[in-house]
């Protein structure tokens, strides 16, 4: 096997069990009321520190992000990646033995440090291991093993809590490979040399040179300030993760209380919609790849922005459909189904492409820090989600209305929230083409340049 193939394997394996623990509490949430462990049984302000529990992680996680994204353009990027993943494990791990709802919540932020540390790191080493007109791909690997993650975790809860067993069994069962995944990572991957990706710089890598630029803050911020595709990519993150942090904390409970599923089988629609979401970051990721290669220069902005706007009708007609209260026979659950996976499939075709545009409009000793300032914008939305969900509900529950109907349009307020985020792709297609070219000519410049290539003798 490659040492491309290599990394990206074990990357993709220790992303799967890291982000397999990011959703393991949504299905979780009843059995964790009726054990005592959330506050405010009874109560509105129930639904206040149920989304603490998705939204401090969260915040808690951003708040590291820029200072993991600006280390990884200075210090080896393999080994941060190892600390990040084991940074977000142990605590993980930790929390099968929490005893109250406080100690439960600090490890959930602990945990939300390492994941939001590992984001960032290992979208740099993707764009330095894949050429961009492979990018979409290699994202929608990354993409891919996320999302797979949270759907194992999701799944392994509900088997756990359908067999009678404790709700502390999951966090443990996440964790644990990671404790061996991440030492034979350090021991078998060798580090990605930074833009190698890149055609300009792998040659001079091949002819025995090296690349030896590194960040500069000063120098980062005029380029980020110059270049405003950077900046459209950045803000449509904001209005569009609202539903993305929303939608999968609240659903299992939705369909519970407003359609008088089990768990079981509310877990399963979600698993079923993850299953859609899995082949919308192939699909959009590949897509836009084959269509670069034939020639279309905006593949990654047309792609995206249809399957935004697609995507919302799509999931908003999901959560009002009109379910037969208790029914779990297969008839009843196919329209549901249906309606999450392509739901899913539309409004995933973004994923991939975000980090693809960011790769091929800035420089390779830039990318980490641009990731970290990502990583920020596009979970601010998913920390304040679950809680602004839980604000709508708490108010309509206050007008009177059941919680069902609460939740309801908790849930369909945050969903209208992507259509802003399509809207401000479209800045994006009169600013795009001409991003990537100034990059290709700094790449030009500096390679011309052999002052800045001193042998690694």
């Amino acid at each position: 096997m490659s040492h491309g193939k290599t990394v990206i394997l074990f990357m993709a394996l220790s992303l799967t069990m890291l982000y397999a623990d990011q959703n393991l509490i949504a299905p979780m949430l009843k059995i964790l009321e009726e054990d005592g462990m959330i506050p405010g049984i009874g109560t509105p302000n129930f639904w206040f520190y149920a989304g603490l529990l998705a939204t401090v992680p969260t915040f808690v996680g951003i708040a590291t992000t820029f200072i993991w994204g600006y280390l990884a353009d200075k210090l080896n990027r393999r080994t941060l990646f190892a600390t990040a993943v084991l940074l977000g494990e142990i605590p993980c791990f930790l929390t099968g033995f929490a005893r109250n709802y406080y100690e439960m919540l600090f490890l959930r932020a602990l945990t939300g440090i390492g994941i939001n540390g590992a984001a960032p790191v290992a979208r740099a080493i993707i764009a330095d291991l894949y050429p961009p007109e492979k990018r979409g791909t290699g994202y929608a690997i990354y993409n891919f093993s996320s999302g797979f993650g949270v759907l194992i975790g999701m799944l392994m809860t509900g088997i756990v809590l359908s067999a009678g067993l404790t709700w502390r069994i999951p966090f443990m069962l996440a964790a644990a490979p990671n404790f061996i995944l991440i030492p034979l990572f350090l021991m078998l991957v060798k580090e990605v040399k930074i833009g190698y990706g890149e055609p300009e710089i792998r040659r001079l890598y091949e002819a025995g040179l090296e690349y030896r630029f590194r960040i500069n803050l000063r120098e980062f911020l005029t380029a980020v300030t110059m270049t405003p595709t950077l900046i459209f990519i950045y803000l449509q993150g904001v209005p569009g993760t609202f539903p993305w942090g929303a939608i999968p904390y609240w659903a299992p409970t939705y369909f519970q209380e407003k359609w008088g599923l089990d768990a079981g089988v509310a877990t399963l629609i979600i698993f079923t919609s993850g299953i859609g979401m899995m082949i919308g970051y192939f699909v959009g990721g590949v897509l836009s790849d084959a269509l670069l290669r034939k020639g279309f220069e905006k593949a990654r902005l047309i792609i995206p922005f249809i399957g935004i706007i697609a995507g919302t009708f799509t999931v908003i007609s999901l959560i009002s459909y009109p379910y037969p209260y208790g029914d779990s026979s297969f008839t009843a659950l196919l329209p549901v189904i249906m309606l999450g996976v392509f739901g899913m499939v539309f409004v995933t075709f973004s994923a991939p492409n975000v980090p693809a545009i960011l790769s091929e409009i800035t420089l390779p000793e830039h990318r980490g820090t641009v990731f970290g300032l990502f990583n920020i914008t596009d979970n601010i939305g998913s920390a304040i989600g679950p809680t602004l969900a839980a604000a709508f509900m708490a108010y309509y529950e206050s007008t009177g209305l059941t919680k069902s109907e609460s939740m309801y349009y908790g849930l369909l307020l945050v969903s209208l929230l992507w259509i802003p985020c399509a809207l401000l792709w479209l800045p994006a297609f009169k600013t795009y083409k001409r991003d990537k070219e100034k990059l290709r000519k700094a790449l030009a410049e500096r390679v011309g340049s052999q002052a800045f290539f001193p042998s690694r003798n």
